[in-house]
């Protein structure tokens, strides 16, 4: 669902929605209510009579971490901030239980059925409650009945009294159709281009150079530079140094040889909505003859490109979305299923069938595989003899020579990665710059000490040593004057080709007659087949009917005009507003009942203790 808030906020009617959520977290935030790092006992969160143990928290936070975030480290985990929406969800729980104890309010087994036969994932197809879909998605979770049932009941109660306060929150419905129409609205555009062509501008004189260097010298600056030696210890620096058997490779086909089949594959497109009744909009929409591609984008904003999974396999996706898109015929839409992620919505745009192949066919395959596994076994032989070595004061040379890995070297880096042109690095250059904490180690390592064994992810390490440091300097034109031609004549060019584009523009609408109009695209840019299609889209838009504007893209001057303007149909605009109105509607409630969590957490005296939490994760991490 992160990814679906990121790319949606791209339509407008999401940055509406994205405003309501941030209005939330401002009222509520772990930062507020936190009393310190450590508590009493071992309660991570504690809340009127009701308190959840660090083991609690450790456990959900695991079970999270390994389901939805493809098993990302712990530590880069706590980094990216689960930590904290582990535990401000579990808060909101805790508080809301706490104040169910306070007002007697209990949910009892009916309550619980009726959740239960609500609950998409747990039907058949004809829609009705399943006992065996029910126990394969609890056992897929890793949950217990009994567990689930527990979870239920917190849910139930939260809901209960969450809907006390925010079941009367509905914005008008001609809010939700007026997003839609500014939304479904589709434009035509008319467009005409002029080169931008610096190679065909005359040669500057000498003077008239100079003078335009001193102009805009600023933009010539050198930023403070370092001189960097660094040993890289990763699988791909090694794996050289490996050799593999034919025995071993026979004896791990015959071990292993499920891992060397070719599996069948299928090629995917899929959006995830937040609640079923969204989905749900968003499937008969589809069925009644709406492109997939298309409802993605009217509904969430999506291109695309955002809903494209590509080719998978049946282990690239979650179990339950697994089973269903490997149960399904080519073209066909499969959903609403509800995941872990959400609510989903996918289609089977191609079947790549599988193969069993023999010894000779995956030869190739299973070397490169145990070359790569016994790589990544030679990195952690390696980092012990080098973390020892650095411990007894060695220098880079001495490691290096005694470990057989190449010193390499970095000239002139900036803080930011980028060189003293202001342009990134390229090649090797470039990989090990982009790589976790090098450039942060770089710049915080003191020149002509070398740095500890980084850990860089993915199996490799880095040692740094800076070598040499150049202040932030003035730049002569001598050294830049390459650059400066090239821009000097840039500017030229576009100045050439923006006064052609004037003169044309001036003769007036006759120069559209034999000019093709675009296809329909909305303000998007989806339906616009070209590389600048965001910036035209954006252009067209702002812009009345017949309207003509002059527009740089870098590469060309664009005489874009406006063409036609293509208003939704009175279908179109029903279905999205429906679906607009279920999301504004959960924001507005949303708000509401964080609110009421910010209440319930003075009321209720709310402590929450992340430290110990972190400790314990973070010691289970490095056994």
């Amino acid at each position: 669902m992160l990814q679906s808030l990121r790319t949606g906020s791209k339509s407008p009617f999401m940055k509406v929605f994205l405003v309501f959520l941030a209005g939330g977290f401002a009222i509520w935030g772990i930062g507020d209510v936190s009393t310190g790092l450590f508590g009493p006992g071992d309660k991570a969160i504690k809340a009127g009579s009701q308190s959840v143990s660090s083991l609690e928290v450790a456990q959900e936070f695991d079970f999270i971490r390994r389901a939805q975030y493809n098993g990302i480290s712990t530590g880069d985990a706590i980094q990216f901030g689960l930590l904290n929406d582990v535990i401000s969800r579990m808060a909101r729980t805790t508080l809301f239980e706490a104040e169910a104890d306070t007002l007697n309010i209990v949910s009892t087994r009916e309550m619980q059925k009726i959740a239960l036969l609500r609950q998409t994932a747990f039907q058949d197809e004809t829609g009705a409650f399943s006992q065996g879909r029910f126990l394969r998605a609890l056992s897929q979770a890793g949950l217990s009945e009994d567990a689930y049932l527990q979870q239920l009941d917190k849910t139930i109660l939260s809901q209960q009294i969450a809907d006390t306060v925010s079941m009367g929150a509905k914005y008008p419905e001609r809010i939700s159709k007026e997003f839609a129409k500014y939304e479904l609205e589709r434009r035509t555009a008319q467009l005409i281009s002029f080169d931008i062509n610096p190679e065909e501008q005359p040669v500057p004189q000498d003077n008239e150079l100079r003078d335009w260097f001193n102009a805009n010298s600023d933009a010539y600056d050198a930023t403070e530079l370092r001189d960097l030696r660094y040993l890289l210890i990763s699988p791909e620096a090694l794996i050289d140094e490996v050799e593999v058997t034919d025995n071993e490779m026979q004896e791990a086909f015959e071990q292993r040889g499920d891992e060397f089949a070719t599996p069948e594959r299928r090629v995917v497109r899929q959006m995830v909505f937040d609640t079923a009744e969204q989905a749900l909009a968003a499937r008969n929409a589809i069925d009644s003859g709406t492109d997939f591609t298309e409802v993605a984008n009217n509904l969430l904003g999506l291109t695309q490109e955002d809903i494209f999974l590509g080719d998978v396999t049946y282990n690239d996706v979650g179990a339950i979305m697994a089973d269903a898109i490997f149960n399904a015929e080519a073209g066909e839409l499969i959903g609403p299923t509800e995941s872990l992620f959400g609510h989903n919505l996918a289609i089977v745009d191609v079947i790549i069938l599988g193969s069993s192949d023999s010894f000779e066919d995956v030869k190739e395959e299973i070397e490169t595989t145990l070359k790569n596994e016994n790589a990544i076994d030679l990195v952690y032989d390696k980092l012990n003899t080098i973390e020892d070595a650095l411990g007894t004061g060695a220098t880079l040379q001495e490691v290096a020579s005694a470990n057989g890995i190449e010193i390499k070297t970095i000239i002139g880096v900036d803080q930011q990665g980028n060189n003293i042109d202001g342009n990134p690095f390229l090649g090797s250059e470039g990989d090990i710059i982009s790589l976790a904490e090098f450039l942060e180690t770089s710049w915080s390592t003191e020149l002509g000490e070398i740095s500890t064994v980084v850990d860089a992810g993915n199996d490799s390490y880095f040692v740094v040593e800076p070598t040499a440091e150049s202040e932030a300097r003035k730049r002569t034109f001598e050294e830049v004057r390459n650059r400066v031609l090239a821009d000097y004549n840039l500017e030229n060019a576009i100045t050439a080709a923006e006064a052609k584009a004037k003169a044309h523009l001036r003769i007036g609408p006759s120069i559209f007659n034999d000019t093709p109009a675009t296809t329909p695209f909305r303000r998007s840019a989806v339906g616009l087949d070209d590389a600048n299609a965001r910036l035209i889209a954006q252009t067209v838009f702002e812009q009345p009917v017949d309207a003509a504007k002059i527009v740089e893209t870098g590469s060309e001057i664009l005489i874009v005009r406006t063409a036609e303007i293509l208003p939704a149909t009175e279908t179109e605009v029903t279905d999205t507003a429906t679906f607009y109105s279920s999301q504004l509607n959960q924001a507005a409630s949303q708000n509401i009942s964080e609110a009421l969590s910010a209440r319930l957490s003075e009321s209720h005296k709310l402590e929450l203790y992340p430290g110990m939490v972190q400790q314990l994760l973070l010691g289970q991490s490095n056994q």
